[in-house]
């Protein structure tokens, strides 16, 4: 490199902070350095002897050996950018202008790195790099006349912000903190597949990896992942939830009028598998899952804009993002395609890492093929499109407009109705305080309310009628289970609603003002409140309201299109008339991914005789294991592959799957495809115990897939085939729906 140093000492000398000065040769910002993930490195500013060492609460260069360095490891915080972290768990951080060393990341702690190249013929030089902090100034590191800085230059920056990043070994460097894995991939595990041969895996057929970033970002605490890292992805709670976990109605508590909100590495209290308002598939939880064989999920976005509204009433001027059905789908889709780069950047650059969002078979196959996770988008949202019931906008041009745009985004599995009734048709009704509170919340939805932040403003509601309607019901036909003990709305709102309104009375100085507005203007504007007495005893229910006209219109542009229809949701007879449509349009693109209605033989056998799938909700393995067997025997008398999915919905407000009674794991144990050897799992300062807490978090799916086998060992049955069977099954289901 002896030929750059004649115009390299020229402009070192004469560095300008803002801008370069003419007639030195400069250099250009090259391809981002992805490769440098998960790296130990010692900096040292280009051609030069000294080397950066840690000085107290800052960086200084120094003239010194290797061995006298400090290291950095380089964690990824986002493709092309890192954050760079000393032996001593310090980060390299630009505080405006100013080189700082800092014990917590943030916003300065980001630097993208990039190969440098000469500006002339883009000819690399040697192995130097330019770190450019993510600040608000977006700074270069800069070292000037033997003094180490950050400067603001131009597109070309002068050779004084070219650096060297030394190899050190790993032993070296303090790794960044993160959640292990507790799994060796042995060398069988690296060999890709032929994506043209049966894929064996297992598919979760229901999940919400990006519901952290539905209802405003307020429902779920926790991120499932974070450019700083884990300490901030799974923080302390309080900020939400409130002191002692106070401000958590949807969770309830502990028993002790709350919980406890200690994040990482602590983790006293969640995750749990009860735990329905933290994270619970953070992203390194979810590769040891894909690690014991999950090869395809089904991901949906989702959220309820009543729920959002009351939580954004709750947390006054802590909303991230909006309500509506439209800007919730696009918030959490962005999040998934954020978390697919953000693995990506972990394992080295774009396409390099586990996590995969595929859009047609072929995609996933390609995936699989290469040990990558097929991820489908879809969508579970009550209030798709801002269809509620009785808007005037809801048009066939509008809905084909909002269809396209969301399979322009990648969506292609579709819930056309959620937890209350929308524009589409009728919902699935729901017993006891859980449906006690979807069936406020399609009250609310049906009304002439669009924003319960308008109860802050008496003038528009005190003398206006909500409007909208409670769930009308009727006797379902012989054979239908429907909602037996649907909860009288007088006792929900008299005796559950109380936790929303004690939560709300204690939100800072407006409270009481929240209180009264929910007391006087919103709960009094409920009445009449249904108790349903004429339904007494056990009675089954059935949602009068079915498929309207612009529902069925939607249902055969998903057909038109090839996407995959979830049926599970509907009422009875929104559901009987969606599967009328998919027989007449001999559809096998569609699935129930919960398991419902499957008391009714009838609707079972016309799912299954049109190649459409059923998959047993979460449950313990013994559960599972018998559904498997029952859907076999009946799966065996149509021509399609045989395979069973289950589907977790992991992050969906729900509780998830215990282990069986009397289950021993020992480790290590070996997955399914011998290809991956388990150890006990460990989150910072917290170990997890399958036998007595089950399906914690989402990485002890492993201890899960492994109950299973012991069942299938114990009680020969081939459960294990036919549920590794599963991902191949949804391939073959979808390519039939393209075809």
């Amino acid at each position: 490199m002896s030929y750059l140093a004649p115009f390299r000492i020229k402009c070192v000398a004469i560095l300008s902070l803002v801008t370069i000065i003419s007639g030195c040769k400069t250099a250009q910002d090259g391809e981002h350095a992805y490769e440098l993930a998960q790296g130990c490195y010692a900096v040292q500013p280009y051609d030069s002897t000294d080397f950066l060492v840690a000085d107290q609460d800052t960086y200084k260069l120094q003239a010194s050996s290797e061995q006298g360095a400090e290291k950095f490891f380089l964690k990824p915080s986002s493709l092309g950018s890192f954050l760079l972290y000393d032996r001593a768990g310090y980060y390299l951080s630009a505080n405006g202008l100013k080189i700082r060393r800092t014990d917590v990341a943030g916003a300065g702690s980001a630097w993208a790195i990039n190969h440098l190249e000469i500006n002339d013929d883009g000819t690399k030089i040697g192995d130097a790099y330019t770190l450019t902090s993510e600040n608000s100034l977006d700074p270069r590191l800069s070292a000037s006349s033997g003094k180490l800085s950050s400067v603001l230059v131009n597109a070309k920056p002068p050779l004084s912000v070219a650096f060297n990043l030394v190899p050190q070994p790993d032993s070296a460097c303090t790794s960044h903190p993160e959640a292990a894995l507790d799994a060796k991939i042995l060398s069988d595990a690296e060999a890709q597949s032929n994506p043209n041969e049966p894929v064996v895996g297992f598919a979760d057929l229901h999940t919400h990896i990006g519901f952290p970033k539905s209802m405003a970002s307020l429902s779920m605490v926790g991120d499932v992942f974070h450019a700083y890292g884990i300490e901030h992805a799974l923080h302390d709670c309080d900020d939400i939830h409130g002191n002692n976990g106070s401000l958590d109605f949807l969770e309830g508590n502990d028993g002790n009028g709350g919980h406890n909100t200690t994040g990482y590495p602590e983790l006293t209290y969640w995750p749990h598998r009860s735990s329905k308002t933290h994270v619970q598939a953070y992203y390194r939880w979810l590769q040891r899952a894909q690690l014991s064989g999950l090869k395809l999920i089904v991901t949906n976005v989702t959220g309820n804009p009543a729920f959002c509204d009351l939580l954004s009433l709750m947390h006054l001027g802590k909303t991230k993002d909006k309500c509506t059905g439209v800007d919730a789908v696009k918030q959490q889709t962005q999040y998934i395609y954020d978390l697919q780069d953000y693995v990506d950047a972990q394992e080295g650059g774009p396409g390099k890492g586990w996590f995969r969002i595929v859009t047609s078979p072929s995609q996933a196959r390609q995936a699989i093929a290469k040990n990558q996770l097929a991820v489908v988008l879809g969508t579970e949202h009550g209030a798709l499109f801002d269809c509620r019931e009785g808007v005037d906008y809801c048009t066939e041009e509008y809905v084909e407009e909002q269809l396209s745009e969301i399979y322009d985004m990648g969506i292609r599995s579709v819930f056309p109705i959620h937890r209350f009734d929308n524009g589409f048709g009728g919902t699935k009704t729901a017993d006891g305080a859980d449906g006690g509170w979807m069936h406020l919340t399609s009250k609310m939805s049906t009304s002439k309310m669009r924003n319960i932040i308008d109860l802050l403003n008496p003038a528009r509601l005190l003398f206006k009628e909500i409007g909208g309607h409670f769930w009308e019901f009727e006797d379902c036909p012989a054979g239908i289970n429907g909602a037996t003990g649907v909860m009288s709305m007088v006792d929900f709102v008299n005796n559950d609603l109380s936790v929303l309104t004690d939560a709300v009375s204690s939100v800072g100085a407006v409270g009481p003002l929240l209180e009264k507005g929910l007391d006087v203007i919103f709960i009094d504007k409920l009445s009449p409140l249904p108790d349903y007495a004429e339904f007494e005893g056990d009675k089954h229910l059935c949602n009068k309201r079915g498929l309207q006209d612009i529902g069925a219109y939607l249902i055969n542009r998903i057909i038109d299109k090839g996407m995959i229809l979830e049926i599970d949701h509907m009422s009875y007879f929104t559901q009987k008339q969606t599967l009328d449509i998919l027989q007449q349009r001999q559809y096998s693109g569609f699935i129930s991914s919960h398991d419902w209605f499957e008391n009714n033989e009838e609707i079972r056998s016309q799912i299954l005789g049109l190649g459409g799938l059923i998959s047993p909700m979460k449950g313990n393995p013994s559960s599972i294991a018998g559904r498997i067997k029952a859907l076999k025997a009946e799966l065996e008398q149509h021509p399609y592959t045989v395979g069973v999915a289950v589907s977790t919905d992991i992050q969906g407000v729900t509780s998830q799957a215990n282990s069986d009674d009397g289950v021993e794991i020992e480790y290590p144990f070996l997955s399914y495809d011998g290809n991956v050897r388990f150890y006990k799992p460990k989150t910072g300062n917290r170990e997890f115990d399958y036998a007595t807490e089950g399906v914690a978090h989402y990485g002890l799916l492993a201890e899960w897939v492994e109950n299973l086998r012991q069942v299938d060992e114990n009680d020969p049955e081939d459960l294990m085939g036919i549920f590794m069977n599963s991902a191949e099954a949804y391939l073959q289901m979808w390519e039939r729906a393209e075809n």
